[in-house]
Parts: C-alpha cells; structure tokens; sequence
C-alpha cells in the first residue's frame, strides 16, 4: 500500500486522462477519423476511427503504468538498487503517462477542430521528453528495461554511467532541436530534413559511445 502512494499522481492523471477522453469521444462524430500517426516533416498520414484511438490512447498509458510499477516482479536487477529505482520510476510512470495523454487528446481535439495550429505541437511535446530524459538519464540505475541498453552498457558499470552521462547531454540537446523543428512552418522542407537528421544523429550518437569506449577500455 505505501508503495501505490509513490505512483499517486500518475493514477489520479490516467483517471483525468480518461474523464477527458471520454468527453471527446462523446462530441465526436460517429465518423471521424482520429490522427495517429506524423511523418519525418510533421504531415499526418495515419488515422484510426475514434474507437481505435480511444482503446489504443487508454491501452498504452495503462499499459506503461503497469510496466514501472510491476517493475520489482520482472526486473532481475530491481532488488540490487530498490531504493534507487523508487526514486526515479514514479517520476517517470508520470512523464510517460504525461506524454502520451497530451499526444491522445491532441489528435483527438484535431478531429474535433481541425489542425489549426500554426506550429507542430507533436514535435514539440517530442522535445520536451527528451529534454525530461536526459535529465533522468544519469540517475537510471544499470538495468535491462530502463537507458541505454547495448552490450556493453550492460556489461560494464562504467560503459553505463559514462553512456549516460553523455546521452543525458545529446538528449536534452536532441530535444531543443525537436521544440525549433516544431515551431517552424511545415512548409520548409529543408529545414525539417536537416533537423530531422540532426535530432536522430544525437539521439543515436549514445549507442557508437558505448562501444568506441568498450572498445578504448579493452585495446
């Protein structure tokens, strides 16, 4: 019982998450098409009906939930580093849970009003996870779920920190770039390529660290 109280905030955001999903879903009309998904330069090109979007919105935010907090009966290294893990995962159960409710009551607010925004509000809620990340990154105990997960971080303490410590970094660096790539027109084809590249770049740029420095440490 006094582990559930950790995770109260993230409850009582999937109960609001819900009232307000059920809400859209009963102005909507019966035929509307609920965007799902956006490609690299920020167009939709995937919708659901709303009962798919409804079940799938509710599907993963429950299903993160559940994932950080049956963490202790699945995760192997749980027990070595508990007191660390319950600093960090109801934070994160919240942020996640965050992000993907605002994602879901967007498209759904799409489908009711039109995208009328002037800017790429997806790009930016983007952003402003990794920047959250990177900030929880570095204090992500060594684990098979939850980081940076290659080889070698796995394999070596160090290999993980040092990962993190620079993933921390490129994430909050990848996530400023998302938040301009989302506040820019659409129309500039140009700039959104190149953004693209640069955002993905920084975010993979961790997993070659990991094994440039596995390979530094054993030569």
């Amino acid at each position: 019982m006094n582990r559930i109280k950790l995770y109260r905030w993230s409850l009582i955001l999937l109960a609001v998450y819900c009232i307000i999903l059920l809400y859209l879903t009963m102005v909507l009309p019966s035929d509307a098409e609920v965007p799902m998904h956006w490609n690299a330069e920020g167009a939709i090109d995937a919708y659901y009906s709303w009962q798919g979007a409804s079940l799938f919105g509710v599907g993963i935010n429950f299903g993160i939930f559940l994932l950080i907090y049956l963490m202790p009966l699945y995760s192997p290294k749980y027990r070595k580093s508990e007191a660390r893990f319950e600093r960090i995962l109801p934070g994160l159960s919240f942020v996640l849970i965050l992000f993907f409710s605002l994602i879901s009551l967007y498209s759904f607010a799409i489908a009711l009003y039109g995208n009328v925004m002037p800017i790429n509000f997806i790009f930016i809620l983007i952003g402003l996870l990794f920047i959250v990340l990177g900030n929880i990154l570095p204090k992500v105990p060594r684990n098979f779920f939850i980081g940076i997960k290659t080889p070698w971080t796995l394999s070596d303490p160090d290999n993980w920190y040092k990962t993190h410590r620079l993933g921390a970094y490129l994430f909050v660096a990848g996530g400023l770039v998302m938040i301009i790539k989302g506040l820019v027109l659409l129309d500039k084809q140009s700039f959104q390529t190149v953004t693209t590249i640069i955002a993905i770049a920084l975010l993979l740029y961790p997993l070659l660290y990991s094994f440039l420095l596995y390979r530094k440490q054993n030569s």
